[in-house]
């Protein structure tokens, strides 16, 4: 009984068109992740630590605090870049602990100890109520939280308009006088982690509106792959002319 069998091997193919075939699919690949690959290297070989403007305010108000040489501007640019930072996504728990007990306490280093004690009453009443309320447009809740605001912005130079007052009032405990050494420790490496970009002229370069690293890899590589589709009909039919192959149709 005479059988026929059909292999078909993208490594090892038995005709010319095939081999075409396979050859222009290797070239497109190699392309794409030329395009994709090798910019995230160019990226990473490009790009340098570069700290942000609150981190370099930060650290010589640090030093100066653990020093004990630290004026009011001082305690004022600690808790504002402490602040910032609070409102991270990624922070871990014990991250933000720490975050909130360093402004907690820088803010007990500015205010007069009769005004301290009526924030702190308010925060730990907005601490309860967030336990309690099962909404957030909860009418005492709201008029807390401004009140605290109100007297805790202004103290650190915050706008009372801004995102960073909005963040505030969630970034303070109810002692606000004491401050655990082992988060003190860690405030200075948390505030270098999220507060240090990787950045290079592939980031920091503008493209139609965008920084080119967003442009290329959100937009660029989508139009590049459309174009890669359409280059390899385009090639695939033009080598089937060349080679008179025509498929069969019912």
């Amino acid at each position: 009984m005479e059988t026929e069998e059909y292999r078909i091997s993208f490594f090892n193919p038995t005709t010319q068109q095939a081999r075409r075939n396979r050859n222009l699919i290797i070239q497109l690949f190699i392309m794409w992740a030329v395009a994709i690959f090798g910019f995230q290297i160019l990226l990473k070989i490009l790009s340098k630590p570069v700290p942000e403007e609150a981190l370099v305010e930060f650290i010589p108000a640090w030093e100066k605090i653990e020093s004990g040489n630290a004026m009011s501007y001082d305690y004022q640019v600690t808790g504002q870049s402490m602040v910032q930072v609070s409102g991270k996504l990624t922070l871990e728990p014990d991250e933000y602990d720490a975050l909130k007990d360093g402004i907690s306490w820088t803010l007990s280093k500015l205010l007069p100890d009769n005004e301290l004690a009526s924030l702190q009453k308010e925060v730990h009443l907005l601490n309860r109520l967030r336990e309690e309320i099962t909404s957030l447009r909860d009418e005492r809740y709201l008029e807390t939280k401004e009140s605290i605001i109100s007297k805790a912005a202004p103290v650190l130079g915050i706008g009372e308009g801004t995102l960073l007052a909005q963040l505030l009032p969630l970034a303070l405990d109810d002692d606000m006088e004491n401050m655990a050494e082992e988060n003190r420790l860690k405030i200075p490496g948390i505030m270098s982690l999220y507060l240090t970009h990787n950045r290079s002229v592939l980031t920091d370069t503008v493209f139609l509106g965008f920084p080119f690293h967003y442009f290329y890899t959100a937009v660029f590589l989508l139009v590049f792959f459309v174009g890669l589709c359409w280059l390899y009909c385009y090639r695939t039919d033009k080598l089937h002319a060349k080679l008179n192959f025509l498929e069969q149709t019912d």
